[in-house]
């Protein structure tokens, strides 16, 4: 079984040009603006899945925008400026499952033969879903019980936490930068 800390060695080696600022890889091209101002660099994993699938001459997977390691995690996050409907949830259940498995895996299987699906199952994964607060609001009365309850998962996540991830996050740009990538390294 592929350690961990073997599985970061191998991305960072292997697909070193998709490493970016969370800045660029939260780029939302159509309005030509970042979700998160973030110097912190990460992999752009979708971009590296993009770019596997186009020089196999497959079709892409549905995968989440960000790739980070830490305390042997597999950390994927999917930036959504825009307001979050019901095609782009369906979406992003797609993008929590065919990325972080199939994707991931076959970018592993590329450069280490000796990998198998069940090594990349094995790894514990949290997928974060960061949106923008302004364009996908809650009641305020709802979000304050929620508060007082627990974190609530949003966009129809939650059957993922526990089964495909070990943890399913939607949380706000301002949060994630705050409570979350202030303590990655």
């Amino acid at each position: 079984m592929m350690k961990i800390d073997e599985l970061k060695a191998l991305l960072q080696n292997k697909y070193r040009e998709f490493f970016q600022s969370i800045e660029d890889i939260s780029r939302d091209d159509q309005n030509n603006e970042s979700l998160c101002s973030s110097p912190f660099v990460c992999l752009a994993f979708d971009n590296a899945i993009q770019d596997l699938a186009s020089k196999k001459g497959e079709d892409a997977l549905k995968s989440p925008d960000l790739l980070h390691i830490q305390d042997n995690q597999l950390l994927f996050v999917e930036f959504k400026n825009g307001k979050i409907d019901k095609k782009e949830r369906q979406s992003l259940r797609l993008k929590a499952i065919e990325g972080p498995f199939i994707g991931l895996y076959e970018m592993i299987k590329e450069h280490d033969p000796s990998i198998s699906f069940h090594d990349i199952v094995k790894i514990d994964k949290v997928y974060y879903v960061v949106y923008n607060e302004e364009k996908n609001p809650q009641k305020r009365t709802a979000g304050l019980q929620r508060h007082l309850e627990g974190q609530q998962i949003r966009f129809s996540l939650k059957k993922y936490k526990g089964t495909f991830m070990k943890d399913v996050k939607t949380i706000c740009a301002t949060v994630f930068l705050e409570s979350v990538v202030s303590k990655w390294k």
